[in-house]
């Protein structure tokens, strides 16, 4: 057994780096810089969306890696002055997949939940639910959302982030989440 760092033993670490790979690394640090984001937190969308399968599409008709709807990256192709485009190619996908989350989290107090949040349940929604519960803490907010969806998909994110941050990037998980804004 190994114990991975202070916080959890996981047993295999490379069982773990299976179960949370960085496929797609490179395109995904390229956004990261580009749209100055942390890498554990894009790892950790594009895992939850589509499990790094770039050729999937939801039954909502969310494509590709990030799981974009026709309307989102229509929208992103607009702002990045993008005539053409296609959202099965990863490069495509994952660098509207950054900017998407990056607006909504410039949109969302420089809160990454709530960005997150929002990319699963709506930014309409989050700030309705946000107006109604001004001064919750967000971890308590988080338990809050009236969307179960919504409300599975933060904490799934947060799980997410945390494993890749301590797994790649010797964050801690407290470190973690105080960078996504939950504390």
């Amino acid at each position: 057994n190994i114990i991975f760092g202070p916080y959890l033993a996981f047993g295999d670490l490379e069982l773990l780096k299976i179960l949370y790979p960085k496929y797609f690394y490179d395109l995904i640090s390229e956004s990261c810089k580009e749209y100055n984001l942390d890498e554990f937190i894009l790892l950790s969308l594009i895992r939850t969306e589509s499990y790094f399968d770039n050729d999937i599409t939801s039954v909502a008709g969310a494509i590709g890696l990030c799981q974009l709807m026709p309307s989102t990256a229509s929208d992103v192709s607009r702002k990045l002055k993008m005539k053409e485009y296609d959202l099965v190619n990863p490069e495509t996908n994952i660098n509207f997949g950054g900017f998407y989350l990056a607006e909504l989290t410039s949109r969302l107090e420089d809160n990454f939940i709530l960005a997150l949040c929002s990319y699963n349940g709506g930014i309409n929604n989050v700030r309705k639910w946000r107006r109604s519960n001004p001064n919750l803490p967000i971890d308590i907010f988080l338990e809050t959302i009236p969307f179960e969806e919504t409300r599975y998909y933060g904490k799934r994110m947060i799980k997410a982030s945390s494993i890749y941050g301590l797994l790649y990037y010797d964050v801690s998980p407290m470190e973690v989440v105080s960078i996504m804004g939950v504390f």
